[in-house]
């Protein structure tokens, strides 16, 4: 008998507001040393596909909930050739709700965000890239930092860990004013042009430590600043948010491979003035604040508490999906001007480090928010992620012109539309 799943908090949100123009998938990839052989990258696949049955799944249509179970027929790896972050037919896609990708030097993990998050496709990833270099013949020592497929599957990982951390009394929503909205020209074609910015990791955190801060808010201060000077003209004081997803692993002791993050929103009143020392010094006292275990906590409890409420547990999904869509467009969209994800550092055993270039994380835009950044290092090499579905590039140019102009560090750039090889 297969397995099923019911969806955690966040996966019941993203099953029910995607959409060709949110289509909640985001990527994980690693650009390789030597060009990705499509077989063995199959035959990693191959080996791996049970040690992680959660993500091998499809969803399902339920009365009340939408549900995952496992699929259990072959899956299959495929050149790349479209844009990233699309939206995933699962109905074209053999039913899955990922896909596994390589083209050139490039090996990329895209999946509906329903399944998993940044930190649970990172592990997979890192799983994915090990094997592949072992049936390639190289000799990688896993360093206890690898999921191994012998080591079998730990029912923690298929834990829903919101469920499991909700306590105590859910607290009052924050109320937000709606914010400023990044505006464009659409692409004539629909499609992600997504710009990558690369730089020493060592290097931006001493910027970052210079200011007394870390690089979340440090980079999130960066990117307000660029976008009051790309857009907005004087006597506009609509408030920049810059939404922040925070890893809750970090402070719960939690293993699961499936969701457990939350968002929180760093806003910014240009009235307060656009020194990026003065910006640094505010999202940096926000974002402690909104990040303590007890905020987090009471974030958890808002979001699980509703749909545990037995009023609501018995209205029939297609109802339910009416109001989460509204819910999500009014409360959570109209509150946002650009979502910042920090996936951070990752560690790969010292062997596999030879083999990698650098890993990419990228995150979908939306229709109001059309312009969407996530970073993520591994040894000293951070990437910086811009991922937008309009024409103008004035705030990204903006933004990396500052760390190369006005900041002194090195970044080398490369976006889609010039293509890997031309590294």
């Amino acid at each position: 008998m297969k397995n099923w799943y019911k969806l955690d908090n966040a996966a019941k949100l993203f099953s029910n507001v995607a959409s060709r123009k949110n289509s909640s998938v985001f990527r994980i990839a690693v650009v390789m040393q030597e060009e990705v052989d499509g077989s063995i990258l199959q035959k990693a696949v191959d080996h791996i596909y049970a040690r992680f049955p959660m993500f091998f799944t499809r969803m399902r249509s339920g009365v009340f909930w939408n549900y995952m179970d496992e699929l259990g027929h072959s899956f299959k790896v495929v050149e790349e050739s479209g844009y990233p972050c699309g939206m995933i037919d699962a109905k074209n896609n053999n039913g899955y709700m990922l896909k596994i990708l390589y083209y050139y030097k490039r090996i990329s993990f895209e999946a509906f965000h329903s399944l998993t998050d940044g930190s649970g496709a990172v592990e997979f990833v890192k799983t994915l890239v090990y094997y592949y270099l072992c049936f390639m013949g190289k000799a990688i020592s896993p360093e206890n930092k690898i999921l191994l497929a012998e080591d079998g599957v730990s029912l923690d990982e298929s834990e829903d860990s919101y469920s499991k951390y909700c306590e105590g009394l859910p607290g009052k929503t924050e109320k937000n004013k709606n914010s400023y909205k990044i505006t464009g020209t659409s692409f004539s074609l629909h499609g992600n042009n997504i710009t990558t910015g690369i730089m020493s990791a060592q290097a931006l955190n001493g910027l970052a430590k210079a200011h007394g801060t870390t690089i979340t808010p440090y980079l999130a201060a960066v990117l307000v600043q660029s976008i009051y000077q790309s857009r907005i003209k004087p006597g506009n004081n609509k408030s920049i948010v810059v939404a922040i997803p925070v890893n809750l692993r970090n402070l719960f002791p939690s293993k699961t491979m499936r969701n457990f993050s939350c968002v929180v929103n760093l806003d910014y009143n240009p009235a307060k003035g656009m020194d990026l020392a003065d910006i640094i010094g505010d999202l940096t006292a926000r974002l402690k604040e909104k990040t303590k275990k007890q905020c987090l906590q009471r974030n958890i409890s808002n979001n699980v508490r509703y749909e545990q409420n037995i009023a609501v547990k018995f209205v029939p999904l297609f109802v339910k999906r009416v109001f989460i869509r509204f819910c999500f467009d009014m409360l959570g969209e109209n509150k946002k001007t650009i979502t910042l994800s920090n996936v951070g550092n990752i560690t790969t055993p010292a062997d596999m480090s030879p083999h990698i270039k650098y890993f990419e994380a990228t995150l979908y835009p939306t229709q109001k928010r059309p312009l969407s950044c996530a970073v993520c290092s591994v040894d000293d090499k951070l990437s910086i992620n811009f991922s937008r579905t309009i024409v103008e590039p004035d705030i990204i140019r903006r933004f990396f012109s500052f760390f190369a102009n006005e900041a002194g560090l090195d970044v080398v750039l490369y976006s889609n539309d010039w293509g890997i090889k031309n590294e």
